[in-house]
């Protein structure tokens, strides 16, 4: 591709210029940066070099395929695996800490009589249909067999991830998709995004 100018103080030309360097664009950088290598040049334009005011910092870490839409589950069976095995794959020969404390605690989703009973089967069986065959139906006396801390007063069923779902550390994932990034020869560039520049058709001349 042709090489794309970022005016952003750097004075210096990339092929890619990804604007937020939080999770999604260290992720997208080092995704980029192991497929094609150093023959791409890829720059991560952050104006918070700190992360103060990052998303990341603030999130539960959060992970589950419990969701309704195919597209929703499918984004988190992609993720889950990410956690597992490809974050430390595409960590592979590289002087990075891969480990981002997921721990596979499961979420419990509950549903009341009527509605919501037949919502929670149908988004079960969606789950089930992407692959997702670990989440579990449970009727309120399973739910309170094993959950005995749990007031089953008005509650009709429950579903719950055996397995892949959980929370992790989502600053731990972050430094380990910035310096992976980075190892790979990605550039950060601790800039505020202002304004870009088009050149002709779609194509972007300067940021």
């Amino acid at each position: 591709p042709g090489r794309r100018y970022a005016a952003s103080g750097s004075g210096s030309s990339y092929d890619v210029a990804i604007v937020g360097g939080g999770v999604m664009g260290s992720s997208i950088a080092l995704h980029l940066s192991e497929m094609a290598g150093r023959r791409l040049r890829v720059a991560v334009i952050e104006r918070d070099a700190t992360y103060e005011w990052a998303s990341a910092p603030r999130s539960a870490g959060g992970i589950r395929q419990q969701f309704s839409l195919p597209v929703n589950i499918q984004l988190s069976l992609y993720g889950i695996e990410f956690l597992k095995t490809g974050l430390k794959d595409l960590c592979a020969g590289l002087d990075v800490d891969t480990d981002v404390q997921f721990r596979e605690n499961g979420y419990l989703i509950l549903a009341s009589p009527g509605a919501g009973e037949k919502s929670l089967r149908e988004n079960v069986a969606t789950q089930h249909a992407c692959g997702a065959t670990w989440i579990s139906l449970m009727s309120s006396d399973e739910l309170r067999n094993r959950f005995p801390w749990i007031s089953t007063d008005g509650i009709a069923l429950g579903a719950f991830g055996e397995r892949n779902e959980g929370y992790f550390d989502p600053w731990a994932l972050l430094q380990s998709l910035r310096k992976a990034a980075g190892a790979r020869g990605v550039e950060y560039i601790g800039q505020e995004v202002v304004g870009l520049s088009r050149a002709t058709g779609v194509n972007i001349s300067s940021v």
